[in-house]
């Protein structure tokens, strides 16, 4: 990037430095007489307001903050004073970050115009409300609206609104010419102009990803996109109907959109290139068109519970879904305890086949229950496999360790403990988040006689293990190994994941 130099004075300065005068004048502001370009940079290692007080140093100072290339605005602005400053700015913004702190649709979209003349590259806005929790800002989002204006130059565009109100421009305001990348999330949507108008080719011709999470009002999305690659649609409360036409579309994300269970929901995807397919939501073939998908190798289905009513519509989307693909690269599934589980039926009996897999993430949510026969029930439906993940997750919100009752009825169906699985084809195997719980550890020793041909084995200890626990599990680990079998460990330390070997 070429900045234009600074005042006479600081030229002449420039020249005394260049002429290797070791005997500067005691005092002599050797900064100042550093090019414009320079000093940008030295500004850009400052937080934006700093960089901004600068320019009370000196009139060669006044200037060169209007020259950084990125702007952080860590607390709320003053609308009116923001708007001039982005318009006194002096070169496109490749970065323009802005926390509003809160700020009403009224006041943001006094600086926000300014804003899409000067960013060339990545726009982010957060105003989430630290004063306010979610139902308030709900509920204050439903007053007003944000009319996004077009940033006709910008790439990224990255928007959290704390459920505030948004409106995307009309047809008449322009193209967004050059954007890449659009994501949403806690937004409200107001205003005739839909979501799915905005961010199609003729709006946006240039648009590979696309990513709505937690958002409301979006009843209907009608996508059509020459150039998107992946989309991701999470927590829309009030869809009701997907349509998708995109030719290059790589990965499709899909989860927790149609929670209405009064509403069937609809959905016409057309991505004869499609890769990657999440669907954890609800699946009705009837109104569910996914269209042909020859080139799909991963598929993510929904929670299979293991316990629960007859007919549960959850897993009967779940298992809808599976049924559709004879063959698949990767398969992402996980099987769901809840804590009480007494007066339910055990429904893995209801699941009789899965697609011809190469590679299962088997994702296990046990609540602290005896989760081997489910596990089992899967690995003997898929028996050919070559990898598999074992990842062990708790129930969302919570990292406390249950332990079911004594006589609990999670340990009676099947004796999975002495039926005979043979996983022949098996080579590397990972586990994740291991605690080391009575459960976990039963059904990895039972796994090693079944994988007799293992290669590879990775094990990621969960982040709050002991050490103590770690190193006994270590040990057992090491004791079933066999000969030519490779183990790699995984701890954490201070949140970062090392490789782990017990002292001594």
């Amino acid at each position: 990037m070429e900045l234009s130099g600074g005042d006479g004075e600081g030229t002449a300065k420039r020249a005394r430095l260049s002429s290797g005068d070791a005997a500067a004048p005691a005092g002599e502001d050797r900064l100042s007489a550093l090019p414009d370009d320079v000093l940008a940079l030295i500004l850009l290692r400052l937080r934006t307001p700093e960089a901004a007080r600068t320019s009370v140093l000196s009139r060669r100072w006044r200037r060169v903050w209007a020259l950084l290339p990125e702007l952080c605005v860590p607390t709320a602005p003053e609308p009116h004073r923001f708007r001039d400053a982005l318009d006194a700015h002096e070169v496109p913004l490749r970065s323009l970050v802005v926390c509003a702190g809160g700020a009403a649709p009224e006041s943001m979209a006094i600086w926000l115009p300014a804003a899409a003349r000067r960013v060339s590259g990545d726009l982010t806005l957060v105003n989430f409300d630290p004063g306010k929790d979610g139902e308030e800002e709900a509920e204050a989002a439903k007053l007003s609206a944000l009319e996004l204006p077009c940033f006709e130059k910008a790439t990224s565009i990255s928007l959290f609104l704390g459920f505030r109100g948004l409106a995307m421009p009309p047809a008449s305001a322009g193209v967004f010419a050059r954007l890449t990348e659009i994501y949403l999330s806690h937004v409200r949507f107001h205003g005739p102009c839909a979501l799915g108008d905005a961010v199609s080719s003729p709006r946006c011709p240039c648009l590979q990803r696309l990513t709505v999470d937690d958002s409301r009002g979006l009843g209907i999305l009608t996508v059509s996109s020459e150039s998107l690659l992946r989309m991701e649609l999470k927590n829309l409360r009030g869809l009701w109907q997907v349509n998708v036409v995109a030719p290059a579309l790589l990965e499709l994300t899909v989860i927790h959109c149609f929670c209405n269970d009064d509403t069937q929901p609809v959905a016409n995807i057309s991505a004869p290139q499609l890769l990657s397919l999440e669907w954890r939501d609800a699946y009705d073939p009837s109104s569910v068109r996914l269209g042909k998908m020859a080139h799909l190798r991963l598929l993510g289905v929904s929670f299979y519970f293991v316990y629960g009513h007859d007919g549960l519509s959850q897993n009967h989307s779940c298992l809808s879904l599976l049924q559709r693909f004879e063959a698949i690269e990767t398969l992402f599934l996980t099987l769901a305890y809840t804590r009480e589980i007494e007066n339910y039926q055990y429904l893995m009996e209801d699941m009789t086949v899965l697609p011809d897999i190469t590679f299962l993430c088997l994702v296990v949510i046990s609540s602290g229950h005896v989760f081997g026969a489910s596990s089992f029930h899967v690995l003997r439906l898929c028996s050919r496999i070559r990898r598999l993940t074992l990842l062990f997750a708790a129930p969302t919100g919570s990292e406390a360790q249950t332990v079911c009752p004594s006589g609990c009825i999670c340990d009676q169906p099947g004796e999975w403990e002495n039926e005979e699985l043979s996983l022949s084809h098996l080579e590397e195997f990972e586990i994740r988040d291991l605690k080391g719980s009575e459960h976990e550890v039963a059904f990895v020793k039972r796994f090693f006689s079944w994988a007799t041909v293992l290669k590879q084995m990775k094990v990621t200890f969960h982040f709050k293990i002991p050490e103590i626990k770690a190193k006994e599990l270590y040990q057992m680990f090491q004791s079933l190994s066999r000969p030519g079998m490779c183990m790699t460990f995984y701890i954490y330390r201070k949140f970062r994941k090392v490789v782990y070997v017990p002292e001594g």
